[in-house]
């Protein structure tokens, strides 16, 4: 009986064994891949004037692309790549710090706003 006991502990921690591997091997892909994502953003979103913005709202880019959802940047460069307002964004740009309550006219103000509260809030 102990013999089956240990051939079955054997196994059974084996299977844990194998399981854990597995898991361990799709997270490591799902952090690569997640990178290679927001790496993809990152150089989409330098073309933009977002990244001058987050700048201008003493936000850090970097930080901003790997602590907001991959969504949410998504949305928001959707915003600023279609913006109505460029004109106006870039007179503000010009400014050498700006404040939430400056870019009324941005798309992204609700959401940059979001960001730069928890932002101090973390602080």
């Amino acid at each position: 009986m102990a013999i089956i006991s240990y051939i079955l502990l054997t196994i059974l921690a084996i299977a844990f064994t194998i399981v854990g591997l597995y898991f361990l091997i799709l997270i490591t892909g799902n952090v690569k891949q997640g990178l290679v994502v927001r790496q993809q953003l990152a150089k989409r979103v330098e073309s933009l004037r977002m990244t001058e913005m987050l700048s201008r709202l003493g936000l850090d880019f970097d930080q901003y692309l790997h602590t907001v959802p991959l969504t949410k940047v998504s949305e928001s460069m959707g915003k600023c790549e279609s913006c109505p307002t460029t004109e106006a964004c870039d007179q503000k740009l010009i400014e050498e710090k700006l404040e939430i309550i400056d870019i009324d006219f941005c798309p992204n103000q609700d959401c940059l706003g979001h960001f730069k509260q928890q932002n101090e809030k973390d602080n």
